[in-house]
């Protein structure tokens, strides 16, 4: 479901029903359950980190191809301003459901997404303390937090596994060449 990074530490959070076969991998990571949405999921993840670092970054495990220079650009935008997401221009007519008019200039965003550590966590806590369940990280931090969040330019190739089809193009894309090298 998640990862949860905070340089130091880092945590995988699993569907309940995917511990079993998660936890014997031996992936140098604590594995804890995940919850019933992604907000009570991060949570526990969270959670196992303990005390909070400077930075943590949260990264969807459906994204399956972040680069490493991707993670270094939004830790590094984080650092500066407080919080960091990679985004990419939304591709084709976005229509209000409305209006069914088009909505120009809106971006998608994607994982990791990176805050500083103590914000973050504060920010989870008052979200749970109001019953806010999230779509998304940024989307916690931003009513329940106080950092600003800078939009780094994402990376189209940051696939979402989604449908079956998006399988079929990660896997095209793990079985290519790498883009960083032979």
């Amino acid at each position: 479901e998640a990862v949860i990074s905070s340089g130091e530490r880092c945590v995988l959070v699993g569907h309940p029903d995917a511990l079993e076969w998660l936890s014997p991998l031996d992936l140098g990571v604590e594995v804890v359950p995940g919850g019933a949405s992604r907000t009570s999921s991060e949570t526990a993840g969270l959670a196992a980190l303990g005390e909070p670092a400077e930075l943590i970054g949260i990264h969807d495990g459906a994204r399956p191809l972040v680069t490493r220079e991707l993670i270094e650009a939004v830790f590094r935008a984080a650092s500066e301003t407080g919080g960091a997401v990679p985004v990419i221009p939304a591709e084709g007519l976005v229509i209000g459901r409305s209006t069914f008019r088009p909505v120009e200039g809106l971006e998608l965003a994607q994982t990791p997404q990176v805050f500083r550590g103590a914000e973050l966590m504060a920010a989870y806590v008052r979200a749970a303390q109001a019953g806010f369940d999230g779509r998304d990280t940024a989307e916690v931090v931003e009513r329940f937090g106080n950092l600003p969040i800078a939009a780094v330019p994402g990376d189209p190739g940051n696939l979402k596994v989604t449908y079956p089809a998006d399988f079929e193009e990660a896997s095209r894309r793990l079985k290519a060449p790498s883009r960083n090298g032979p």
